[in-house]
């Protein structure tokens, strides 16, 4: 296969979700020349930074909660962060088959801290509740996410074409029922603070002027810092600028997670956490099963060099040690494609192939070393075991024509690093106390997922304690609990 063509193919895949976000764009906010900023004698019940999954969970939990004056300010032109572009992934926990305990300690394993993840799991089903509400539909099937080492079946996904756009239209549509006001092209760029506490922030619009925006709560949900490389730099120098991102895999598009809300945090006392803990998927190519058990990776020689099922983290050292730091992806027919195969398959990163030996002399390998591969994974389909990798999810033969295949690399997906929070997602700061006024959510906090983060959790993470922040800040906003103490869990 040609990379020039991947590479010329993929402005296509990853130019979409900007078009697709643009209808959520509210009219009368299209620009950022109304954001005077208020008064401190008139601020904002709420001011939300960014408007991706967290930021717009936030901003509909705070209007739910009581709050009347809603702003959310975000650095791009639309909405959706790194949600809209997702696979629409999530995690639930309800008991029965998927007790709470259960997905609890998997986060807890993989290092999370156990407030947090005990949070997260008892949470993850009124979560996603919460957006069936608003009109997101959710497959009915449980099935366990690729790299995502959950022990058990607990993720759930949308089934559209459209993955986390699904879930950013419903939010967003949601919040500005409810009133929220959305500023763009408007970068926070420092928090306001007067004796401690924080009360707005100051930003820069599109034209460059500076304008402070007062609040009595504040909620920082501006994503990670995987499109910053001098974060990365000082927190992962390991992940040098010749990893793309899967907000930008190949340069075409802006990831705007540059980490803005990590560094005000950090200016105003809070405490970091996990900053050198980043994953890094296959993404970009041939990947278009949302679930283990019905495709091969093979290597430049051809030959299988994972357990297709392990965790990324396990999956990223093995990719690092093949030949060219790349793999090839290989599924069939039979199996149930996920929401990314259409703009795949039509942009040319995934491939179609009548024959075994067609796949075979398109990606460079010999038709013999390819049947020997795949015969001996099929045969292991019939037996249930893997001798040399230890996979133990087998759920189809993979000899079913036609063949899809595509070429994978690793690109930084996740930084799980940054503000550390509590329950409540009240910021905390260096001595573990609570910044005043300061909440966060999603891929802006660290301590929820340690330092490996499941498969389906980073979504989870983002509608769990955005609606936990949003919630706590309007109750701190109309001053409905005591100063110190702020219990939003208990939402209806």
């Amino acid at each position: 296969m040609q990379r020039r063509k991947l590479l010329s193919a993929a402005g296509t895949l990853f130019a979409a979700p900007a078009l697709f976000a643009a209808p959520a764009v509210e009219p009368e906010a299209k620009a950022a020349s109304d954001a005077a900023g208020r008064t401190p004698q008139d601020p904002d019940d709420v001011l939300i930074i960014g408007a991706g999954g967290a930021g717009l969970a936030a901003a509909v939990s705070a209007l739910e909660s009581g709050a009347r004056r809603v702003t959310i300010l975000e650095r791009g032109a639309f909405v959706g962060g790194h949600t809209v572009i997702s696979a629409g992934t999530v995690t639930i926990a309800t008991g029965g088959e998927t007790p709470v305990e259960d997905l609890a300690r998997d986060i807890i394993e993989a290092g999370g801290r156990p407030e947090l993840a005990r949070t997260l799991a008892e949470n993850a089903g009124a979560a996603v509740q919460w957006l069936g509400s608003m009109g997101v539909a959710w497959e009915p099937r449980l099935f366990r996410a690729v790299g995502s080492g959950m022990s058990a079946r607990r993720n759930l996904s949308t089934g559209s074409q459209r993955g986390g756009w699904d879930m950013i239209q419903a939010l967003s549509e949601r919040a500005r029922t409810l009133g929220a006001k959305t500023l763009f092209e408007t970068r926070a760029c420092r928090l306001l603070l007067e004796n401690g506490r924080v009360g707005g922030v100051a930003a820069r619009t599109a034209s460059g002027d500076e304008v402070l925006r007062y609040a009595r709560a504040v909620v920082l949900a501006t994503g990670g810092f995987s499109g910053n490389h001098e974060l990365r730099s000082r927190f992962a120098p390991r992940l040098d600028s010749s990893y793309g991102t899967t907000a930008d895999t190949f340069g075409l598009t802006p990831d705007l997670a540059r980490g803005d809300g990590i560094l005000m945090g950090e200016a105003a006392g809070a405490q970091l956490v996990d900053m050198d803990a980043v994953e890094c998927i296959p993404y970009a190519g041939g990947r278009v099963l949302d679930y283990a058990g019905a495709e091969v990776w093979i290597n430049a020689e051809g030959d299988r060099f994972v357990n297709e099922e392990a965790t990324f983290d396990v999956i990223a050292a093995a990719m690092q040690e093949q030949t060219g730091g790349f793999m090839w992806t290989i599924t069939d027919a039979k199996s149930q494609k996920g929401a990314n195969f259409g703009s795949k398959l039509s942009a040319g990163l995934v491939r179609e192939a009548r024959s075994l030996t067609a796949l075979a002399h398109d990606i460079g390998i010999s038709i013999e070393r390819l049947s020997f591969t795949m015969n001996s994974y099929n045969r292991m389909v019939a037996l249930g075991k893997d001798p040399r990798f230890g996979r133990t999810t087998f759920l189809q033969t993979i000899d079913t024509p036609p063949f899809y295949y595509g070429i994978e690399r690793l690109c930084v997906h996740i930084t799980m690093g940054g503000l550390l929070i509590d329950a409540d997602a009240r910021v905390l700061d260096r001595m573990n106390a609570p910044v005043p006024g300061l909440f966060a959510a999603g891929e802006t906090t660290g301590g929820v997922h340690g330092r490996k983060r499941l498969g389906g959790n980073a979504l989870t993470d983002a509608f769990v304690f955005g609606r936990i922040a949003g919630a706590g800040a309007a109750r701190l906003a109309l001053g409905r609990c005591p100063p110190g103490r702020i219990s939003p869990r208990a939402i209806a």
